[in-house]
């Protein structure tokens, strides 16, 4: 650094003063893009940390945004997988298989500028940093504590090398991308397990080690000319006391994906205004609650957030609101060209309102993605898409109507479980598919979209079907060795032509040999990794049909318990 020992800087960061509350309005019209004439942010997110994409798809979803009048694309590079980016600076990160040089994201970053389109990167800067800590050479820097999630990592926010560490990586990741801004993650953190943390805590409140460490990174990234963001789970919600010792300058970046009250999300937007900091809302598409699709309640959620953050009672005409970017996350969960009318209909929420959205956004999706013509047919393949949606069984709300999402069973535990927990099934995706047959014909532009939708149609078909037909023949037929031989087999068959067509869908946009394709990844659920899951399911089912005999007595012992 420039007229300054590194050491001296590094220890100003690590007590830097919280700052003094000023004027949202003075603050936010003082910084780059202030003013009358600031830009609102109105934009999407890819998750290049979970699972690296084609550089060709991301051009793809830069085209995108630009044609639907998006102007940011937030990219994740790292998460407790590993870094999607092969530093320079830092050679010993765990780092994905297919990750990305600095010169290919420069590249990306060029392209996306002449779009139009400001490609934010996010660096995961406290939780989610098994990237960091997962390598034997930075091993000593994790912070897990048993007493928080043991779904969640940490890194030591007290140590002086994690600042010494930040340093090099944010400098490098400035220097790859252009943009104004860094996000710097810090959300679903569980730390103060270390020994160094426990020591700070005996003399610090949790929230004041939060808010100096973040103050540090704020400071460090300042040095660089760029403005930081941070999740606001913790900032806002979960330790709403750190908010008001942060520098007024972090930009927090709200997400509750189960909020559909426009109200609720305005609320803790006015804590964010109030405490004299600017905030971005974070509705979100597919997220922890959803599989291959996202149902109709995360419409109403990006619809909250609209009107909160864009709306004309807060929103645009609000400085401290810098405006909205919808999140999705981890590709392996869904069809990488089967939810393109999601963004569509965010994109025409943020643009031009929620009511226009909800009237006429897959509409308008239809005849501008697809050039088709909008009919009947059409708005009741979207209504049943969304309305029936496969759901997490464990999430926040209960009251909504679609199906509970299930894990494709693949071994004899999971059979045996389907069988003695039998329910009545119902599935409208049978009905859904041959609508879309019916609308093939109309589709003159973007085919292979249309396909992947189709496909993802035909994958939650499947997936309902074959535990509906073991449990329907089970429950009403005398199960006798040629019907279960005949039943396996024809399970089998469709197991193993469904997975051919999704493992072709993965690789026309994700690396052929990527490991979320073909093995288990660190830190993702069975749920998250819809191809791997299915895969494993035909390989079970595979392996029963050839041992017909197997399968009878399974079925047969469970039918007599």
């Amino acid at each position: 650094m420039k007229d300054r020992n590194r050491r001296e800087f590094l220890v100003e960061a690590g007590i830097a003063l919280t700052g003094v509350a000023a004027s949202p309005y003075l603050l936010a019209e003082s910084m780059p893009g202030g003013g009358a004439s600031r830009r609102i942010m109105r934009g999407c997110m890819v998750d290049a940390a979970r699972v690296p994409e084609s550089l060709d798809y991301y051009r793809r979803v830069i085209e995108f945004c630009a044609d639907w009048e998006l102007n940011v694309l937030q990219f994740r590079l790292a998460d407790d997988q590993g870094s999607a980016l092969r530093f320079d600076s830092v050679p010993d990160l765990v780092v994905h298989k297919n990750a990305y040089t600095p010169e290919e994201l420069r590249g990306l970053a060029d392209f996306a500028t002449r779009h139009g389109v400001d490609l934010i990167p996010e660096l995961e800067s406290f939780g989610h940093t098994g990237y960091i800590t997962r390598s034997p050479v930075y091993a000593h820097l994790f912070d897990g504590s048993t007493q928080g999630s043991s779904e969640f990592t940490g890194i030591i926010p007290v140590n002086p090398e994690t600042l010494q560490l930040f340093e090099k990586l944010y400098k490098e990741v400035t220097a790859i991308f252009p943009s104004t801004y860094l996000h710097g993650g810090c959300d679903e953190v569980n730390w103060g397990g270390s020994a160094l943390s426990r020591k700070a805590l005996e003399t610090k409140t949790r929230a004041q080690i939060w808010a100096e460490y973040l103050n540090s990174l704020n400071h460090l990234l300042g040095s660089f000319g760029k403005q930081w963001i941070v999740w606001g789970d913790f900032v806002l919600h979960k330790e709403p006391e750190i908010l008001g010792q942060l520098n007024k300058n972090i930009i927090i970046m709200d997400w509750n994906y189960s909020e559909i009250s426009s109200a609720k999300i305005s609320e803790a937007y006015l804590k964010i205004r109030a405490n004299g900091s600017r905030g971005i809302g974070a509705p979100a598409l597919i997220n922890y609650k959803w599989g291959a699709r996202a149902g109709s309640e995360q419409l109403r959620n990006i619809d909250a957030y609209a009107e909160s953050y864009l709306g004309s009672t807060l929103g645009s005409s609000d400085p401290a609101s810098l405006g909205v970017i919808l999140t999705n996350w981890i590709p392996s969960r869904y069809l990488q060209n089967s939810i393109w009318d999601g963004f569509a209909y965010a994109a025409v929420a943020f643009n031009q309102g929620t009511a226009t959205a909800q009237a006429s956004g897959f509409r308008r999706f239809v005849e501008k993605h697809y050039e088709a013509r909008w009919n009947a047919t059409w708005d009741e393949a979207f209504q049943l898409i969304y309305d029936f949606a496969p759901y997490v069984q464990d999430r926040e709300t209960s009251s909504w109507m679609g199906l509970r999402l299930s894990i494709p069973w693949s071994n004899d535990e999971q059979l045996t479980a389907l069988l003695v927990d039998a329910s009545p099934w119902q599935n409208p995706f049978t009905k859904l598919r041959s609508l879309l047959v019916l609308l093939e014909t109309s589709v003159l532009k973007n085919l292979s979209d249309f396909k992947a939708f189709q496909l993802c149609v035909t994958y939650l078909e499947s997936a309902i079907w074959r535990e509906a037909v073991i449990v329907e023949y089970t429950a009403t037929h005398p199960m006798e060795r040629a019907i279960a031989e005949t039943l396996i087999r024809n399970i089998a068959e469709r197991d193993q032509a469904l997975a051919k067509g999704l493992s072709e869908d993965w690789d026309n946009g994700r690396p052929m040999d990527a490991p979320a394709k073909s093995e288990p990844v660190f830190g993702l659920a069975p749920k998250d990794q819809l191809l791997f899951q299915w895969r494993q399911a035909t390989a079970y089912s595979a392996s029963l049909a050839s041992q017909p005999d197997r399968f009878y007595q399974l079925i047969s012992a469970t039918k007599r318990n």
